[in-house]
Order: C-alpha cells, then structure tokens, then sequence
C-alpha cells in the first residue's frame, strides 16, 4: 500500500484517534486513583488514631480493627495501581508467612455484615487443622482480596436467607479453603469459562459486576503456586475451592 492511497490516510486518522482515546483513558484513570486515595488516607488515619483510645469498648475496638485492616488494603491496591503494578502480578509479591486460619477468619468476620444485610449465615468450618496452625507463604493483601472475591460473589449470588460455608483444611501438601453458596450454580458450559477474563453467566448478568473478581482470584491464586476450581451444578449452588502450597517447613514436618 502507498502512502498517498485513501485506505492509508484512513488508518492513520484511526490510529490517531485511538491513542488519543487511550491517553484521555490514562488521565482519567490517574486522576480517580488521585481522588479515591485521600478519602482512604482519611479512614485509615481515623481509624487507626480511634484504636489509641485506652478505654475502648471491646465490640467497638474489634469493629474498628476491621475498619483499620480494610482501610489498608485499599490504601495498599490503590498505591500498586498508582505505581502501574497490576493486582494479579505474581511479581510483585510481599511474601510473608501466614497462617490461613487467622486470614480467612479476618476476611470472613469482615465480610459478616454483607451477608447480615441479606440475612444470610456465613459459616466458618476448620478441619484437620492442628495446634500448630496451618502456615503458607504468601502476600496476606492479594490472597484476602482473592477470598474476599469469592465471598462477595457468594453473597452477590445467594438467596436472601441462604448459608455460606467457608471451611479451611490442611492437606498433605496445601492448604484448602472452600467456599460455598446456595446460589444459582453454574452451568457444566460456564464452569469450563468462569475465570475467564469478563465472562458472566446469563442467569446472573442482571447483577451489578463486570466478571473479574474470579479472574484476578485465579491470578493471584496461580501466582502464589496454587490452583483454584469450582464443582457445581445448576440450580444446586457452587463450590469454589482455592489450594495454596504449604510453607516448606509445613510439608517436611508432616514427613518427618
């Protein structure tokens, strides 16, 4: 094609406008991150100044360890997406050792009042899971965000009045955290496609959600060595089951 041809010009002008498009894109996207980081500094700077108080009431100081801690995670995934980290980058991982009874419990107990403002029980269930915890390696923020994504869909998909059960086991190898709703289900057709990038089920696209929270779950979950899946059938709720390796010394412990 010669550069004086129409069809030349016309993708030059569509190129042109699609970059423009992109930057415009770019600058709105900085400037909501700058407008939703100062509301959260606000929370995280009160709630933290409040938990000095000596003569707290117990409920009180619980609930607002709860604000505290959710306040952080969001202060923390606006500053990566401030510095251009994507969420579901398994590079930029702040590795620590964590037991995974005390995340999960924190992400469920922050999680209540969701499922109270249906009117849902929100069960925690441990197994086999001895005196000396259950220990991985990981980022606490991306995995309480990868469970915190399946609890919300959970609530988000279940029944008003409905149960869901978060139950944490410890395996040979891994650690495992399910979680399951009454919800809908997911067809045997969505099941092979629920983490895909956008991806909704028909039965559930009149609910608020743009398909992400699973395919960042499985991001995170991937990068951490894990995998997650999901068993389900329509009509009779679904199971989401993440597995995360145990910490090195966990496994040789159990060989020993």
């Amino acid at each position: 094609m010669h550069a004086d041809e129409p069809g030349h010009e016309l993708l030059l002008r569509e190129m042109g406008r699609i970059n423009s498009e992109l930057a415009a894109q770019r600058r709105l996207s900085a400037t909501t991150l700058h407008d939703m980081s100062g509301p959260a500094q606000v929370v995280l700077g009160l709630s933290e100044s409040m938990l000095e108080h000596p003569g707290l009431d117990p409920f009180l100081r619980g609930r607002l360890e709860q604000l505290y801690r959710s306040a952080t995670a969001m202060a923390d995934l606006l500053a990566d997406l401030n510095r251009g980290f994507s969420l579901d980058n398994p590079t930029h991982l702040d590795v620590r050792r964590l037991e995974v009874v005390e995340l999960v419990s924190s992400v469920v107990e922050r999680t209540r009042l969701l499922a109270d403002a249906k009117r849902m029980r929100l069960l925690l269930l441990v197994d086999q899971v001895d005196g000396q915890g259950c220990w991985v390696d990981g980022d606490p923020l991306k995995l309480e965000r990868a469970l915190g994504n399946l609890l919300g869909n959970a609530i988000k998909f279940g029944p008003t009045g409905s149960t869901i059960s978060v139950a944490v086991d410890r395996g040979i190898e891994h650690a495992k955290v399910s979680v399951h709703d009454e919800g809908p289900g997911i067809s045997p057709e969505g099941q092979e496609h629920v983490f895909d990038l956008f991806h909704r089920e028909p039965a559930t696209e009149h609910l608020p959600g743009q398909g992400l929270g699973l395919h960042v779950t499985k991001q995170i979950v991937e990068g951490h060595g894990g995998v997650v899946s999901v068993q389900s059938r329509p009509g009779q709720g679904a199971t989401f089951l993440m597995e995360l390796p145990l910490s090195v010394d966990e496994v040789y412990a159990d060989l020993a």
